[in-house]
């Protein structure tokens, strides 16, 4: 008895030692199969969700410098990913209605400590793309007599 793959819709007769077979044995049906699996298993199991991320913390450990060795061999790669991220930050504001930045909230890796003292802080323009800690500031030492102004 054939059945139909969900995800290809092509016609493929089952395992008989898999009487449930939804997705037929092409590679990229079974990749499909897996992906949802894993999905479902990282949303639905907490012990399998926090394997993962200990496996992937301990690689990224292992290779801390993929990314970038990554975008520097593949410029049109990173090009394309700035395009689209200026897409996903329009689409965003526009769903929310609200015109504020973008904020990455866990880009900083070192703290920047700054020195006691009186500074004049003057913004800059990110086309709308803010970092929350990262800290990029023009400084200028204010003194007596010193006139405020950009």
């Amino acid at each position: 008895m054939n059945r139909t793959c969900i995800f290809c819709g092509r016609s493929f007769e089952p395992y008989p030692t898999v009487p449930d077979q939804q997705y037929c044995s092409r590679p990229e049906c079974q990749k499909a199969r897996r992906r949802k699996w894993q999905k479902e298993k990282l949303a639905t199991d907490e012990a399998y969700k926090a394997n993962q991320a200990d496996c992937q913390r301990a690689w990224r450990q292992r290779n801390p410098d993929y990314w970038r060795r990554y975008r520097k061999i593949h410029p049109a790669y990173t090009e394309k990913n700035r395009q689209l991220q200026r897409q996903r930050n329009c689409l965003k504001r526009q769903s929310s209605g609200d015109r504020s930045v973008i904020a990455k909230m866990d880009e900083l890796t070192k703290r920047n400590n700054c020195l006691s003292g009186h500074y004049r802080l003057v913004p800059i323009d990110l086309s709308g793309v803010a970092k929350m800690d990262e800290l990029i500031v023009k400084i200028d030492v204010i003194t007596g007599g010193c006139a405020m102004g950009p």
